[in-house]
């Protein structure tokens, strides 16, 4: 998978998380330590792996972090990450 494939997948998520996400959900997936994995296609036909992971920051707000990678990771290929931070009030910042 090349690197602007990953990183459409990536933003696909992204803006899908911030049309749907509510603060709350996301407050008790970071407690919770849950992560969220989903096997994907890029539209080049090859496979990734897309994960969603939320992390506590300053003032209760979370960030999300969205990272893409081969399901076959490769030592030499950093995964594609896009973050978006959500304060408690549900607004959401990049």
């Amino acid at each position: 998978m090349n690197e602007q494939v990953a990183a459409e997948i990536a933003e696909e998520y992204l803006s899908r998380w911030r049309r749907v996400a509510v603060y709350d959900e996301l407050a008790v997936m970071e407690e919770n330590g849950d992560k969220d994995w989903a096997n994907v296609t890029g539209e080049d036909g090859s496979g990734a792996e897309a994960l969603a992971d939320v992390l506590p920051m300053a003032d209760r707000a979370v960030q999300l972090v969205i990272a893409v990678n081969d399901r076959v990771p490769r030592a030499n290929i950093a995964p594609v990450t896009r973050t978006a931070v959500m304060r408690p009030d549900g607004t959401c910042a990049e």
